[in-house]
């Protein structure tokens, strides 16, 4: 059974952020154990750094009180890198700032001191939830001609870099995590903005048409953020290029 757990978790990448030096050591040993590959940081500075490195991890366990840039600072910039699961863990166990983080960032807030074995039934839960088969790697193939670094918010079209706006860089993740679904404009409304401010569907297409223009060979015939007629929007399985060839990734 370990060793079935184990296969079913290595590739999954936990950031665990926490300026408790015994805490972090702790969930990073357990996890392992379960077989996940672990990343910790000390602080949010630190921990946005490592990502820069090392990519998106598939979940984020982070502490609220640490000195200097608190949990909710620190999730507000994971929120434009793209859309990664958060579990907060804290001491703070009081009902506005439980009701704050699940409303505004996070999956899951599990209050401090925890059990591990109910921690990692939640950390299953939401990995199941949001499940995700992509490489937890600095730099994404969309397919031969886009790349993208969701981490530093930039795509890579050939040899040109291109800068994404928070925005661009949060539709275009949400859209790579779910590849080959047709996703409703409410469902990305409710994803890529704040749900302290809200946006609207107009908001949603000025964005994805200011995406296309960064990444789209052909803005008027898209092949990577496609419009499904009466349903919303959908990153293709198979990109078809300008000569009418596919590419599956």
């Amino acid at each position: 059974m370990a060793e079935t757990q184990a296969n079913n978790t290595e590739s999954t990448r936990i950031l665990v952020v926490d300026d408790a030096a015994d805490t972090r050591l702790l969930l990073n040993l357990r996890l392992q154990r379960e077989g996940y590959d672990v990343l910790t940081a000390s602080s949010g500075p630190e921990a946005l750094e490592l990502i820069q490195k090392e990519g998106l991890p598939h979940l984020v366990l982070l502490d609220i009180m640490m000195p200097g840039m608190d949990g909710f600072a620190v999730a507000a910039e994971l929120r434009r890198m793209g859309d990664i699961p958060i579990i907060f863990l804290s001491a703070l166990s009081d009902t506005d700032t439980k009701v704050e983080g699940l409303n505004r960032f996070a999956e899951d807030y599990v209050t401090k001191p925890f059990d591990f074995s109910e921690l990692s039934a939640r950390i299953r839960r939401v990995l199941l939830r949001v499940a995700s088969d992509r490489e937890a790697d600095p730099e994404q193939a969309i397919d031969d001609y886009l790349r993208v670094n969701f981490a530093q918010q930039y795509a890579v079209l050939g040899d040109k870099q291109i800068t994404l706006t928070p925005t661009e860089n949060r539709l275009l993740h949400i859209l790579f995590n779910n590849r080959g679904r047709v996703l409703s404009p409410g469902f990305l409304l409710a994803k890529a903005w704040d749900p302290v401010r809200k946006g609207t569907v107009e908001s949603l297409w000025v964005h994805m048409r200011r995406l296309r223009s960064k990444i789209e060979p052909d803005p008027d015939n898209p092949r990577y953020v496609v419009t499904v007629r009466g349903q919303g929007y959908c990153l293709p399985q198979r990109i078809k290029s300008n000569e009418g060839e596919t590419t599956t990734i």
